[in-house]
């Protein structure tokens, strides 16, 4: 009987010793490596403007996007900045003849290691993640895209990701359509 109880006893200490352990690895102000943030689909974040059917060669569009750092479009109240820290969030675009085929003078933010990839910029001054995109229309053609993006916003070492699906809002729908002529 003894035997028993004295294995129960180191049985129980050396649970105990482990749990404590786990415990101190978790330690309150770190980041949760494990926690993968959330994602969301907000349609309409982008614009691009001046909106019309018909443009001409030589024409230039505004792309831009105005992202609050604290928002409530993942449910709760989130300031992607304070948890992340993250000053440049990547922005890819499913599309991508629109910059391909046209000159592009990015503004505010960044080019990706492709065309359809940018980096938005971090202004604190007024808490908003920014990007502005000039593009001039070069050649006599028709295009016809579905207009999504996905925004990716990440904590030190991969850790607090968020992701924010949205779209360019064309005419009340994510589908751009227009001319170009000569």
């Amino acid at each position: 009987m003894y035997t028993v109880f004295h294995n129960f006893k180191n049985s129980c200490r050396l649970f105990g010793i482990v749990s404590l352990c786990f415990l101190c690895m978790a330690c309150p102000g770190e980041e949760n490596c494990d926690d993968r943030g959330a994602s969301a689909l907000v349609d309409g974040l982008i614009s691009l403007s001046p909106e019309q059917e018909v443009y001409e060669v030589g024409d230039e569009l505004t792309l831009s996007l105005n992202l609050p750092s604290s928002n409530t479009y993942l449910g709760d109240e989130v300031d992607f900045y304070m948890e992340t820290q993250d000053k440049s969030p990547l922005l890819v675009f499913h599309f991508e003849e629109l910059f391909s085929e046209n000159e592009v003078l990015i503004n505010k933010g960044k080019k990706g290691d492709s065309s359809n990839r940018y980096y938005m910029v971090y202004n604190q001054e007024i808490g908003i993640y920014e990007l502005i995109i000039n593009i001039t229309l070069e050649k006599n053609r028709s295009y016809a895209f579905l207009a999504d993006a996905s925004i990716y916003v990440i904590g030190r070492e991969d850790c607090n990701r968020y992701r924010l699906d949205t779209s360019i809002v064309w005419q009340g729908i994510p589908w751009v359509e227009f001319r170009v002529e000569e």
